[in-house]
């Protein structure tokens, strides 16, 4: 029983060592001040790791044959490691470091703030529309608005009023940054309620674009947001778990990676109060609006994810950039992706939509 007990006790120190592992390099001493993390969080972390180390290594020592040591010394690295980088990355998405908006804009675009419905301030700027037909524009992970200037110029141009917002949490918005993007729907709501009261804007003609988390957040925002009545989503694959577990291989390692980010999902549920959202293919099953889905050739779980989300919906289609890097279309393809992005906006929003 005390043999049994010991080893028990040796397993779950290496779990909790192992998640709190994963946490504090993720999360970094150089960011436990800006995040609010307090230095007693870092001290616990250190003293559970300690702790935990001291068990193996007592029960290293305790193991008989060189063999038995070797085992153990690998097989629990491997654990470790399977454990520890699902909890750093659920920390990094609910504790990420701050993206700063460095001022960048197209000519023309002018400041706007958006009112969440939770008391969150989003920061944004327009871009006047010339026929009525306007979209919220959605930036990716980690980064700003300025990271979407070639996207409005290239809907500008075409006659699309542009809203391009900072999600909440990143560049000038308020709120607490969530980077698998399960604020999406409240901010993407959000901006709609702005746009369509912004001067020559047509609400019945009304469609989001975004890029990576920001494409996710679109077509999450499609489901739930009737308003929507298009989507351009490049980059997007997945905000929870039971996204992946769609299009993940049938095999060990694809059960390993599902068992991660199950894990992984768990963890952020307890540490951020963001709703966790429907999978991607859920929300495009909630929308009639029509959807393009454009995945990175460069990226195998682009294309993996696009054709998952479309199984059996007529209403999405997706393209495949075979030479475009995550979210590099543009950059890539910018003819191509000016002539497919546009067309599709203006077969969707060319006229007000006659539902209701």
């Amino acid at each position: 029983m005390a043999r049994a007990l010991r080893v028990v006790g040796i397993v779950g120190a290496v779990l909790v060592s192992a998640v709190a592992l994963g946490m504090a390099a993720s999360l970094g001493p150089a960011r436990w001040s800006d995040d609010g993390l307090t230095l007693g969080v870092a001290a616990a972390t250190v003293v559970t790791v300690l702790l935990a180390g001291g068990l193996i290594f007592v029960s290293v020592r305790a193991a008989r044959r060189p063999v038995a040591r070797a085992a153990l010394i690998l097989g629990g690295g491997v654990v470790v490691i399977l454990i520890a980088f699902p909890a750093g990355v659920a920390a990094w998405a609910a504790y990420p470091p701050h993206a700063s908006y460095d001022g960048g804009r197209p000519a023309g675009a002018t400041d706007v703030t958006v009112p969440a419905a939770d008391g969150v301030t989003l920061a944004g700027w327009f871009l006047p529309s010339q026929t009525g037909a306007a979209v919220v524009l959605t930036h990716g992970a980690g980064s700003t608005r300025d990271a979407v200037v070639a996207q409005a110029e290239v809907l500008a141009s075409a006659g699309y009023g542009v809203l391009a917002i900072d999600a909440r949490g990143h560049g000038d918005s308020t709120g607490r940054a969530m980077d698998l993007g399960w604020w999406g729907e409240a901010d993407v709501s959000a901006a709609l309620d702005t746009l369509a009261t912004l001067e020559g804007v047509d609400p019945e003609r009304l469609g989001l674009v975004g890029l990576s988390m920001g494409g996710e957040s679109a077509v999450g925002a499609a489901g739930v947001d009737g308003r929507v009545r298009a989507v351009v989503a490049e980059g997007a694959t997945q905000r929870t778990s039971a996204d992946k577990a769609g299009w993940l291989p049938r095999h060990p390692l694809g059960w390993v990676q599902r068992g991660m980010d199950m894990e992984r999902d768990a963890i952020t549920v307890a540490l951020t109060d963001a709703p966790r959202p429907p999978t991607l293919r859920e929300a495009a099953t909630e929308t009639a609006a029509p959807i393009l889905l454009i995945a990175s050739g460069q990226v195998p779980d682009e294309p993996m994810a696009a054709a998952w989300i479309a199984e059996g919906h007529p209403h999405v289609d997706v393209w495949e950039i075979a030479e475009a890097p995550h979210t590099g279309g543009l950059a890539t393809e910018p003819e191509a992706w000016a002539q497919r992005v546009v067309s599709f906006l203006d077969d969707a929003l060319a006229t007000p939509s006659t539902s209701g």
